[in-house]
């Protein structure tokens, strides 16, 4: 056997950590591809988005009823609290470095570097959505709310005093969202209804797989934008109704992001939707499905993110890149901005 001097062994040795840290670094790079080829995308230029991309973001994670602050480009600013209440639905950023968060009560306040409650209203039963308005009043919706029978909007003053009740036509709810003329679009089960804030329905959009229709929001141009609850696709319709392109279904996605109930998204100024790909009621679900997907406008995922140590069924999401959190935001005209 050939003796090796110290020198050579030295050598040697150098030689052996550099190739166990490049095998380390290519594996660390590599695997996000691999993660994917999992989910049986090829190697093509959808892996570059995925490496590229990287949001900050809050959750709500129905399952676990705690909220989440995520931020990947620096992972020492995440946390995670409890909501302190059931079925929280709704999620607003309302200026003062705040978030909104509306639950089955009413809604709660909490500050976005530390994830602490600053501010409740939990005098309600039946709350689906809330929404801050720019003269700081609080819009709610739910059914049977406040000893009134039927879909119902509160406005609620800044010393959370009911101010303004309205009725509508019905026994079914979720989020809504106000239009740039003032209307509000409700998610009713299988349509979405568009209302005046007097009470009066102006118009239906139903869709063939609707099933608790979560959310929509309207672009410039008129057209709707819109999750399909258990129906599982996301869907944009024109002004009149027509069906313009749906997407995300069953069987246009990986197997392993099994989608179940696509639930609250967010329209991103280049036209991309970050949507919650929510798996079930209660714990257990964070190894089920891709919980948080980011679809862009030709119906490909190009971002996704889910963590089982952390979650069990995601239902929200606002995706924070470039917005102030020191101003209230709205969807108005469909993406996120903030109001005059």
């Amino acid at each position: 056997m050939e003796k090796r001097t110290a020198v050579q062994i030295a050598k040697l040795a150098r030689e052996l950590l550099g190739r166990k840290r490049r095998f380390a670094r290519n594996d660390r790079e590599n695997r996000p591809a691999l993660a994917r080829l999992a989910l049986g995308r090829s190697v093509s230029g959808d892996f570059r988005a995925m490496n590229r991309i990287q949001h900050e973001f809050l959750a709500i994670d129905e399952g676990h009823a705690t909220l989440l602050h995520i931020d990947e480009r620096d992972p020492s600013r995440d946390w995670i609290v409890p909501i302190g209440h059931p079925q929280s639905r709704d999620m607003q950023l309302i200026g003062g470095n705040r978030v909104l968060i509306g639950h089955h009560h009413g809604f709660s306040e909490f500050d976005l570097a530390t994830g602490e409650v600053l501010v409740e209203f939990a005098a309600l039963e039946g709350v689906t959505a809330a929404r801050r308005q720019p003269d700081s009043t609080t819009l709610l919706a739910g059914v049977d709310l406040d000893g009134t029978t039927g879909v119902v909007t509160l406005e609620i003053s800044a010393d959370h005093k009911i101010t303004k009740k309205t009725l509508f036509e019905g026994d079914y709810v979720r989020l809504i969202r106000q239009t740039a003329r003032g209307t509000y679009l409700m998610s009713c089960n299988e349509r979405i209804r568009e209302g005046s804030p007097e009470g009066e329905y102006l118009r239906d959009y139903p869709v063939d797989g609707f099933y608790h229709a979560w959310k929509a929001v309207q672009r410039p141009n008129g057209n709707l934008i819109i999750t399909a609850g258990y129906g599982a696709f996301v869907v944009e319709l024109d002004a009149a109704g027509n069906q313009l392109r749906k997407f995300g279904g069953k069987d246009e996605v990986p197997e392993a992001v099994n989608p179940f109930f696509y639930a609250t998204f967010q329209l991103l100024p280049n036209d991309h939707i970050v949507l919650a790909n929510w798996q079930g009621h209660g714990e257990g679900f964070g190894e089920s499905g891709i919980q948080l997907l980011e679809f862009d406008p030709a119906g490909q995922i190009v971002w996704q993110w889910s963590d089982s140590s952390r979650i069990s069924s995601l239902q929200g999401v606002l995706v924070l890149d470039g917005l102030d959190p020191s101003k209230l935001h709205d969807e108005r005209t469909g993406v996120m901005q903030p109001m005059a």
